[in-house]
């Protein structure tokens, strides 16, 4: 379920098949997100644009996006390239990523296992979750038998 509303100065867009319902957007801003409503529950017109914008950027998933209408300034990929352990194990990956060579926007909830498809654009190979180095100490550090 996929749905865009738009706003006097923002549309957003909500993708409920990406959705993880970590309920950030209800329990942030329950009056754009008003749950188990009745008809419209999505009110772009209650909030600012940078609302919306930081409301979307913590939206592990992915599942809230925006567009401003007046002109201002789109999403732009974060500065650093973030993964964070979620509650319950899923990974939330923050970057501009690209799954199986195809744009994926700049948020996705991931499995350990399933980083493996998924790449930052110009590393030099995808990310994988069983790629270990092997620890190394400084001499200094290293332990004695």
């Amino acid at each position: 379920m996929s749905e865009e509303v738009r706003g006097r100065d923002v549309t957003i867009r909500f993708d409920g098949k990406k959705c993880i319902h970590s309920r950030n957007c209800v329990l942030g801003r329950p009056d754009v997100f008003v749950p188990n409503a009745k008809g419209a529950w999505i009110h772009p017109d209650r909030a600012t644009p940078a609302d919306v914008a930081h409301l979307a950027l913590t939206c592990p998933s992915g599942a809230i996006s925006w567009e401003r209408n007046d002109g201002g300034p789109a999403e732009a990929p974060p500065l650093v390239n973030t993964v964070q352990l979620r509650e319950n194990g899923p990974l939330a990956l923050h970057a501009e990523l690209a799954i199986a060579g195809q744009p994926a926007g700049f948020r996705r909830p991931t499995s350990r296992s399933a980083t493996a498809a998924t790449s930052v654009p110009g590393s030099a190979r995808p990310a994988s979750p069983r790629a270990k180095s092997p620890k190394r100490f400084p001499p200094a550090m290293a332990r004695s038998p």
